[in-house]
């Protein structure tokens, strides 16, 4: 443990790191603040579901609906004209109009609006789910990709699963919950794709280059002819290992902590964390979200994390296969670029026709660079319903395999 301390202590006291964090977190905490300009509208949905509960229901509709006739009163008790929405009130009114009213007033104007806004597409909700096709859909997508063969039939087949789901997605009432409206808001993009891939890309930066440092430290310092002349100094990679995943763990939470207390102080999720990622207010694209599980937000966020953890100690683990190898950070760095690289890019490669085209989207950079599409149906060519798990258990085989491999290869190589 003494040796793994003392390779810990390598990076936490390197420069390049330290700052690397600082800038990192900064960057994450600016970010985020400048996109807090709607905060308060969001508050909406917190009111409405503590007002009314989570569920969307006939009875909280039509109690929604009350209430909002109270409101119309109180618009016409101020501006001294009646109307039946907000709408009709807004469609009048002008920029001489403004000085009219109070702060106070304007304020009742934009969350009266807000409300209609929420109500009328609860109401919608019915609606629009069974206009959903998700066979048409699935057929779309595969001649989106240009699938044929093998490749299009087991798609075909996900659908058919997802639509299934969609049915008891419906039955649950998973969508008929109250959360912040996809349009115009996009708090799920901003977060799980945003926030969540620049905080990925810049958490894979910071492990990759604090493992490729312990790694090649003494090749590259020129100490390693005295450092693995014996018998225990070949052992010392196996440390080098634990102190990486170590660092990478510390380093990871720490500019998670830093992200996300950011996010939460500024954007509050206080009556929301058990609303469902499925709610069909959620919608932000053509579709809305379907999880193949029910999904609370809070279980969601959760489990993306649990992935990001696991997928980024794993590349560390991979960086250090190269950096045995390479015995030079530089190269070690590249070279896992270039790996990353690959795994977005190896299913263009793919025939169509072939299933395989689906297989090579069962790796870690498809996965970290798609955190908000985690666990959905509706994500493309990761729409299978275990992909997340599947790939973990996979590439989690494969590191341990090539860790066990290149510590038995570094026993045996020439360390000139």
């Amino acid at each position: 443990m003494r040796i793994i301390f003392q390779e810990c202590k390598k990076a936490f006291t390197s420069p390049i790191l330290l700052t690397l964090l600082v800038v990192f977190s900064a960057f994450n905490i600016f970010l985020i603040v400048s996109n807090s300009y709607f905060k308060d509208e969001l508050k909406m949905a917190n009111e409405l579901s503590q007002t009314y509960g989570l569920e969307i229901t006939e009875k909280s509709l039509q109690q929604f609906e009350q209430d909002l006739q109270t409101d119309l009163a109180q618009l016409t008790e101020i501006t001294g004209e009646e109307y039946e929405t907000v709408y009709e009130f807004l469609d009048t009114f002008t920029m001489k109009d403004v000085d009219l009213y109070t702060e106070d007033e304007h304020l009742f104007f934009q969350q009266l609006q807000l409300k209609e806004i929420y109500l009328n597409r609860a109401k919608s909700i019915d609606d629009d789910y069974r206009e959903l096709d998700i066979i048409a859909l699935g057929e779309a997508e595969i001649n989106k990709y240009g699938l044929s063969g093998k490749a299009a039939g087991m798609l075909r087949d996900e659908y058919k699963k997802l639509d299934k789901r969609l049915e008891q997605l419906k039955q649950n009432g998973e969508n008929k919950e109250w959360f912040f409206l996809g349009k115009p808001y996009m708090m799920h993009s901003f977060l799980f794709r945003t926030v969540f891939m620049t905080f990925m890309f810049e958490a894979l930066l910071l492990i990759v280059l604090a493992t490729a440092f312990l790694t090649t430290y003494e090749f590259e310092n020129k100490t390693h002819l005295l450092t693995y002349a014996t018998k225990r100094g070949r052992s010392l990679m196996k440390d080098k290992l634990g102190a990486s995943l170590i660092i990478s763990t510390v380093f990871i939470t720490c500019l998670l902590l830093i992200t996300l207390g950011t996010y939460f102080i500024v954007f509050d999720y206080a009556n929301l964390w058990g609303s469902s990622i499925s709610s069909a207010l959620n919608l932000e694209y053509n579709l809305p979200y379907i999880t193949w599980w029910n999904m609370p937000f809070g279980k969601f966020l959760l489990l993306v994390i649990g992935v990001m953890y696991i997928c980024l100690l794993l590349f560390s683990a991979l960086t250090f296969v190269i950096g045995v190898i390479a015995k030079n950070s530089y190269f070690t760095f590249f070279l896992l670029a270039i790996f990353f690289a690959i795994g977005l890019m190896l299913s263009s490669f793919i025939p169509t026709s072939s299933s395989l085209v689906l297989f090579t989207n069962f790796n870690l950079s498809i996965v970290v660079m798609n955190p908000h599409m985690l666990f959905t149906g509706n994500s493309g060519l990761t729409m299978f319903k275990y992909h997340e798990l599947v790939t973990i258990t996979v590439w989690t085989g494969i590191t341990i395999v090539f860790c066990l491999l290149v510590t038995k290869y570094f026993r045996r190589v020439d360390i000139q």
